[in-house]
């Protein structure tokens, strides 16, 4: 993934897990990631459009100022971003691989920070939908909000997992 280096380590750390669940990565050493668990959240693809979260970490609800369970993920990001997210998405769906954007984080007064939004695709039962954990990883400065709660995410960034290619023959029509 481009610019993977300059990930903050515990995205790193993370990205490891989400390619072994995708088993397209060496399986993960233990306690590699523990230290997250606070930080994730499970969001839904849902067929109408929305992304709504279905459980949402304890040290999010300090970081992003309210309990987001049940919100749609895809609400906080500016309209002109929303497209880039459900692209991310989709792109993460497709090729069964994380993928990580940088976002502003934004409160109400225009006070910011840096963060990492890693998303990578669950395997879970039909039923349940597409489900992805993804992780949202301060890059410092969350203090200077004072516990504001978060108004927008502005993309930054977008690092989509590499495209898979397409297996089986094409189909390819020339015209003289």
């Amino acid at each position: 993934m481009t610019g993977e280096e300059t990930f903050h380590p515990d995205t790193k750390a993370l990205l490891v897990y989400g390619r072994a669940l995708a088993g397209s990565g060496a399986p993960p050493r233990k306690g590699g990631a523990d230290h997250v668990i606070e930080r994730l959240f499970v969001i839904e693809r849902a067929k109408d459009g929305r992304v709504p979260i279905r459980s949402f970490g304890r040290e999010l609800v300090g970081v992003l100022g309210r309990d987001l369970r049940e919100h749609d993920f895809a609400s906080l990001f500016l309209a002109p971003d929303r497209a880039l997210l459900y692209a991310m998405i989709d792109a993460c769906a497709a090729a069964a691989a994380p993928a990580v954007a940088r976002v502003i984080a934004e409160a109400a007064d225009g006070r910011s920070f840096g963060a990492e939004v890693l998303i990578t695709p669950l395997k879970t039962d039909i039923a349940l939908g597409s489900r992805f954990l993804a992780m949202f990883q301060a890059l410092g400065g969350q203090s200077f909000l004072a516990e504001r709660p978060i108004r927008w995410l502005k993309l930054t960034s977008v690092h989509p997992p590499a495209a898979q290619t397409p297996s089986g023959p094409r189909l390819v029509v020339v015209n003289d």
